[in-house]
């Protein structure tokens, strides 16, 4: 399905502040060790939304399901099993329209999460920074 709109890093950071004022979903997180991969993997139910870190690296995104996410083209309505390329630096929105699970894949050899997450995550007001070069 083509892209309704596209928004920015600040209206994504916007969505967060609005939510994070409303009851919040506890939800089933699974992790994943394999040899020189960690996966992390959030089952979705209906009516729910996330809004994600952005990533300090390029990963693979697995949505199954029926959500409407955000994508590096803008907001995009996704039925059954989807593999998005996810940049560096994209944050994202993540509607589920139906029961979903969403699965991202980080190269790496740690198995200590706090690391991970200190290796993946980048704050959402840190410039990006690619082959040297900062946007």
């Amino acid at each position: 399905m083509a892209p309704v709109s596209n928004p920015s890093l600040a209206d994504i950071c916007r969505l967060q502040d609005a939510i994070a004022q409303l009851p919040q979903h506890e939800f089933v997180v699974e992790h994943t060790f394999l040899p020189g991969q960690y996966l992390r993997k959030l089952l979705m139910p209906a009516g729910t939304l996330v809004v994600g870190k952005r990533h300090r690296h390029r990963h693979a995104l697995i949505v199954t399901g029926h959500v409407t996410v955000r994508t590096e083209a803008g907001m995009v309505e996704l039925h059954g099993t989807h593999i998005i390329d996810s940049l560096p630096g994209m944050k994202r929105a993540i509607y589920a329209h139906a029961d979903s699970v969403l699965i991202t894949t980080h190269l790496t050899d740690e198995t200590d999460l706090a690391k991970i997450e200190a290796y993946v995550i980048m704050p959402d007001d840190a410039a990006l920074e690619i082959e040297g070069e900062t946007k």
